[in-house]
């Protein structure tokens, strides 16, 4: 079994517990690791709707361990769509999104039959599909068991988190981060654990699109921005085209600077420079204002990326 596989073990201990006593109608598993949470649901739903009493927790792990997951359809995954005709994904989860678990739940088949469906992320929900979550929910069969994966737990409806088992998945500590990041990697792993507060998936995206060749650069642009030039932007969006493929999705070089803006704030911060942490904090909102133009906007990046940081110069 490998490192990772070993990541929120107590966690799953306490998974397989209510699979084998006592399972909710609804679990939500929240934290900040995403991708691992959405792993590790869909290896709980294969568990559940296979429903062999003789499973063992070594089972349950090497389900886990398992990344070639077939579709069960006894499992019903909702997530937000790709619209592939504006290359980007809904910003919403929306009531008609999830208008067929009802139905989903009352296709009849072999008695005792087990379906789960898995929420990923309920943060993404809109609040009328929290409201038509809620009343699912609220009127469940033995047989029908949601898992809903959350981010941020102020994002749950009070109601939904009532009549569910909350699980938390803690920050990953430095230990179990530096143990499960590549260890050819040329950058420094502590950084990386401090900009990412410990974001595995996060970490390992900014790895894989070699994101860390801006940091520097864009280091020096926060903390002189006279620096920035007429073509400064040009060479951004060069890069971005030479690292991501053509529609692909870039939303994850705005969050990238996005923290490195964070970063240097809470640095200014430490050194009591006030009025740079408050032109840190301003030119973040900006990056996240960005971000969010290019997520809901559709908007060409090289346009974007010339007026962002013409409005950072301008801080």
């Amino acid at each position: 079994m490998s490192g990772l596989d070993q990541i929120y073990i107590k966690q799953k201990k306490k998974l397989f517990s209510l699979y084998k006593n006592n399972l909710p109608q609804s679990i939500i598993l929240s934290g900040g690791e995403i991708e691992l949470l959405s792993d590790i649901a869909i290896s709980f739903s294969e568990l559940i709707v296979k429903n062999n009493i003789d499973h063992t927790f070594e089972d349950f792990l090497n389900i886990c361990s398992n990344k070639n997951h077939k579709n069960s359809p006894f499992v019903y995954m909702i997530t937000k769509i790709y619209l592939e005709d504006k290359k980007r994904f809904k910003n919403q989860i929306y009531r008609d999104d999830i208008s067929n678990v009802h139905t989903f739940f009352k296709t009849k088949d072999d008695i005792g039959q087990k379906r789960v469906c898995i929420i990923n992320t309920i943060d993404d929900l809109s609040i009328e599909a929290g409201n038509s979550l809620l009343k699912l929910i609220e009127e469940p069969n033995k047989n029908s068991h949601f898992i809903v994966i959350n981010h941020n737990k102020a994002r749950v409806l009070k109601t939904i988190k009532s009549r569910s088992y909350f699980l938390n998945f803690n920050k990953l500590s430095e230990e179990t981060f530096f143990k499960n990041l590549d260890s050819d990697i040329s950058i420094n792993k502590k950084d990386l654990f401090n900009l990412t507060n410990g974001s595995l998936s996060l970490s390992k995206k900014f790895i894989n699109y070699d994101l860390h060749e801006i940091q520097d650069h864009f280091k020096e642009l926060l903390n002189n921005r006279k620096l920035i030039k007429s073509n400064t932007a040009s060479h951004y969006f060069n890069f971005i085209s030479k690292i991501f493929a053509k529609d692909e999705d870039i939303s994850i070089f705005f969050d990238y600077i996005y923290l490195i803006t964070s970063y240097e704030a809470k640095s200014m911060a430490r050194q009591g420079k006030e009025r740079e942490v408050l032109n840190l904090l301003k030119i973040s909102e900006i990056v996240k204002t960005y971000r969010n133009y290019f997520k809901t906007l559709n908007l060409d990046y090289t346009a974007l990326i010339v007026s962002l940081f013409y409005k950072i110069k301008h801080v």
